[in-house]
């Protein structure tokens, strides 16, 4: 039964992070959150005071995360003309949600505790 396994050369793993698209200020900011907060539990960030900056980057992330809800992408189709042809536009406009907007003044709030923490 040894004949039957494949004998197909490795191939490298492929980096996830290679296909992470961080086009837009607020992505940005949820990935570096994100990483703020574990290193800051896992003790790499010990020079600063734990529970403001989880808190600040608790509220970042959330920012982000809001923001990320007001702006879904949008798509529109474009009408053929006597100079142009049919197309199709998408953009990232904003369109506020509900749930963006609790996301965000939510964030601004956990935040703002964060930072009153860190000067008090």
């Amino acid at each position: 039964m040894i004949s039957s396994l494949s004998t197909a050369p490795k191939q490298m793993m492929e980096n996830p992070l290679s296909k992470l698209a961080l086009d837009y200020l607020y992505q940005v900011l949820m990935v570096v959150c994100f990483f703020v907060f574990l290193f800051t539990g896992s003790g790499f960030l010990s020079e600063f005071p734990t529970v403001p900056t989880a808190l600040m980057s608790i509220g970042g992330f959330f920012v982000g995360l809001g923001e990320l809800i007001n702006h879904p992408l949008q798509t529109r189709l474009l009408p053929t003309t006597a100079n142009t042809l049919g197309a199709t536009a998408k953009g990232y406009p904003r369109n506020n949600k509900p749930t963006g907007i609790v996301f965000v003044l939510s964030g601004l709030s956990i935040a703002g505790v964060g930072i009153y923490k860190l000067l008090s």
